[in-house]
């Protein structure tokens, strides 16, 4: 089975480069672009998706509907997908964070597999809901074709250090995903592998 993993298109709040977990915000216009465009690039893909499963947060739900001119298929809200959730952090930028409270950041660099923002999420808390949802999902969907998931940037890279290079340890250092693109990963039944889109 193939998963076509999405990152929503751009918000206003991630132009302003702010902290955007579980703050409800829809996309910039200039995140529609990246999503059409997207769609677009993905014309050459055969691909036949059983259903596009997306974050229930508007910038998520919104690229899904967007992919569905593609991908002409339901799609299935989860807050499973959510983004972390920073807590205090929300819509601040880095700056701003660090001079409200430079220690905790610095105790979340140093280990945010165990350590969350305050009233946030950790890694592992993050981890833990997508792993849950994702094994759920294989083995719903056993032996269908394809699936799309629309989701956040920090569920990607988790999906990548935990399932592709299987290192949570690489979270930072994967190269994730730009807002409005996209990867193709397969199960074989045993492991993840990445798929090149082209």
């Amino acid at each position: 089975m193939k998963c076509l993993w999405v990152r929503h298109g751009e918000t206003e709040m991630n132009r302003q480069a702010r902290y955007l977990g579980h703050t409800d915000v829809g996309l910039h216009e200039n995140g529609r672009k990246q999503v059409a465009a997207l769609a677009e690039q993905l014309q050459s893909l055969e691909l036949s998706p059983a259903k596009i499963y997306a974050s229930d947060l508007q910038r998520c739900v919104q690229t899904a509907e967007l992919l569905t001119a593609r991908f002409p298929c339901s799609v299935q809200t989860t807050a499973a997908l959510r983004e972390l959730s920073f807590g205090e952090w929300e819509l601040l930028t880095y700056d701003e964070i660090v001079q409200k409270n430079e220690e905790e950041v610095k105790k979340w660099h140093k280990d945010p597999l165990l350590v969350s923002p305050p009233g946030g999420e950790s890694l592992q808390q993050l981890g833990e809901r997508v792993d849950a949802w994702l094994q759920e999902i294989v083995e719903m969907h056993a032996g269908e074709e394809a699936l799309v998931i629309v989701t956040h940037g920090g569920v990607i890279r988790w999906f990548q250090s935990a399932w592709l290079t299987q290192d949570k340890s690489h979270y930072w250092q994967v190269e994730g995903l730009r807002h409005g693109t996209a990867m193709l990963t397969e199960w074989d039944g045993q492991r993840w592998t990445y798929q090149p889109l082209l």
